[in-house]
């Protein structure tokens, strides 16, 4: 009986404990069903939202670009792009395998996509090609059920009708580097391009657009099922330039095979009617994805086509400067427009010698038959009076030495020396001797085609110091008059305007005859490495030892409404490769305008 009564008690503990076990148990089940039920409900069900609809970001058109006539110079193509979600790396890894075969893609095309797959942590979607043929796509689409991940979109890709004609100009798309500012979300998306170079650059945020969304259901395998949302993207601004694409064209046939710059502006508005560096780059290679062989070739040319020579590269003036250097003498009261100076093929600093261009002598010269004939040593005199600084100050006020904040990139600035620069480079104390060479726009004197462009827009259109603008959308750009006398400034254009019309002038076989395309100028040659011997045939040096060749000009002479500036590398001389060219520019230019 006792032994029952044990039995019993012992089994009605058991009980109780049990008992107690399950209602902790459900206590504890009930208190975990409310917490994801309703503290966390809205957040796991936003999370299986999101595993079974994926929210898409629609990159927007970008704007397209058109010259002053409207012709469009950069717009947008259909492009088929293939992409793979990476969410499932292991999975990402067999399709890219499946993928490789189907697209006959050899070992080290299948690596380099493989490598982006990270080991474990979700990355987002992979752009694998863009602009797929037809038959590709084919096969894709017929295997798509082996290939869980992957997905064909249609998208754009930037489209230069000009190609290599205005690829300095116009610059070029390429994806977003690490480098680059990514704090946008359409900047992180694998197959954005922005602009890298150029208007596309300088631009970048106009052009760019507003995104767009797609709402898309997938299923397990990340797949897309149907479009259950979509927000249409809002296409980037178009922009108008002030180039004029047929003007831009001629001059590119014009220059052929030879590396150059020739820039043309409006001398009132200063609007660029052309920016031309030649050799150049098909933007739409960038475009696409450069591909390693051409961007080799690009880097091997000694005619450099990645640098935009018009804004960039930096020369010595030459003889384009000697105008300027009589401006400086002339409004620093140390000559007079009557002054004279006799040329007898030489000029004596001390006991140095600096020769004229020609041994003979010119005889005796003014402002005038000086810039006609181009004589070097009347500028060697009156630099000489107007001093280093007088000179500077004449160059600074026409748009040298400094950037024109154009806004493209790496435009440079160039040099004008003087002993203040000088001494803070470290090179010592100003040589009388440098003021010389200074005269004639060599030594350590450095602009840039587009700094002469400006020059000579300041000379003609009555000293207003105009500077060149892209699009008509920014204000005229202008900062108040030249402190000098307009009739000196005119005394320069009558001299230019010997230098294409009177048969002593360096450029007369390059004049035009017919009187309301008559165009005035001046040429300029400069080394580019010191030859002493007089005469020397520069088509006898290997290309990269000649001369260049420069001329700057405007017209019509009778109202000047336009200006260009033209260099040729190694041409040999000025009135010889680059007046020629500015001739035929000139009238172009002319003849499009009036």
């Amino acid at each position: 009986m006792a032994r029952s009564l044990n039995q019993l008690q012992m089994l009605n503990r058991r009980t109780v404990v049990f008992g107690g076990i399950q209602a902790a148990a459900g206590a504890a089940l009930l208190s975990r069903l409310y917490y994801l039920q309703f503290v966390k409900g809205d957040e796991l069900k936003t999370e299986a939202e999101g595993n079974r609809i994926k929210v898409q970001l629609i990159i927007p058109p970008r704007g397209v670009i058109t010259d002053r006539m409207g012709v469009m110079m950069a717009g947008n193509d259909i492009s088929y792009r293939l992409y793979i979600d990476r969410d499932q790396p292991k999975q990402a890894r067999k399709t890219i395998v499946r993928l490789a075969e189907l697209l006959a893609w050899d070992a080290a095309q299948t690596k380099r996509v493989l490598d982006q797959i990270p080991p474990r942590r979700p990355a987002g979607p992979l752009l694998l090609a863009e602009q797929l043929s037809w038959e590709n796509m084919a096969k894709i689409e017929f295997h798509l059920p082996e290939l869980p991940g992957v997905a064909i979109e249609e998208g754009q890709w930037r489209n230069y009708p000009f190609a290599d004609h205005a690829a300095h100009l116009l610059g070029y798309v390429g994806k977003v580097s690490e480098r680059d500012n990514r704090d946008h979300p359409l900047l992180r998306l694998p197959d954005m391009k922005i602009g890298k170079n150029g208007i596309e650059y300088l631009f970048e945020e106009r052009l760019r657009g507003t995104a767009g969304t797609r709402h898309i259901e997938v299923n397990a395998l990340g797949q897309p099922i149907r479009e259950l949302k979509k927000e249409e993207p809002i296409a980037g601004g178009a922009l108008k330039l002030t180039v004029d694409s047929r003007l831009q064209e001629f001059i590119v046939q014009r220059l052929g095979d030879q590396a150059g710059a020739v820039v043309v502006m409006h001398v009132h508005t200063g609007d660029i009617l052309a920016l031309v560096s030649m050799p150049a780059f098909d933007p739409n290679e960038f475009s696409k994805g450069i591909k390693e062989g051409y961007w080799k070739a690009l880097n091997a040319n000694e005619k450099i086509p990645l640098m935009n020579k018009a804004i960039t590269g930096q020369y010595p003036p030459g003889s384009t400067f000697k105008m300027l250097v009589g401006l400086a003498a002339l409004r620093e009261g140390k000559i007079n427009p009557r002054t004279t100076v006799h040329c007898p093929g030489h000029f004596f600093l001390g006991n140095h010698r600096f020769n004229c261009w020609k041994p003979e002598g010119h005889g005796t010269m003014d402002y005038k038959s000086a810039i006609a004939q181009s004589c070097d040593t009347y500028f060697y005199t009156v630099g000489r009076q107007a001093g280093i600084e007088g000179i500077a100050k004449m160059a600074n006020d026409l748009g040298l030495g400094e950037s024109t904040e154009l806004g493209l990139m790496s435009e440079k600035g160039g040099i004008i020396p003087t002993p203040e620069w000088k001494a803070r480079i470290g090179r010592g104390v100003w040589n009388p001797g440098e003021t010389i060479n200074t005269s004639i726009g060599q030594g350590d004197v450095l602009t840039t085609p587009l700094q002469l462009a400006v020059m000579i827009a300041r000379m003609v259109n009555g000293g207003k110091k105009i500077l060149p603008r892209l699009t008509e959308e920014v204000a005229i750009r202008e900062d108040g008059f030249i402190d000098i006398d307009e009739a000196f400034l005119k005394l320069a254009q009558e001299g230019m305007d010997m230098v294409t019309n009177a048969p002593t002038g360096t450029a007369y076989a390059s004049g035009i005859r017919e009187e309301a395309y008559r165009f005035g100028g001046k040429t300029g040659t400069s080394q580019v490495r010191r030859i002493t011997i007089r005469g020397l045939n520069q088509n006898t040096l290997p290309w990269k030892y000649r001369h260049h060749g420069l001329f700057v000009g405007y017209g019509p002479t009778h109202d000047p409404q336009y200006c260009c500036a033209v260099l040729i590398e190694h041409g040999g001389g000025g009135a010889s490769a680059a007046a020629p060219v500015a001739k035929d520019v000139m009238q172009k230019t002319m003849e499009l305008f009036t």
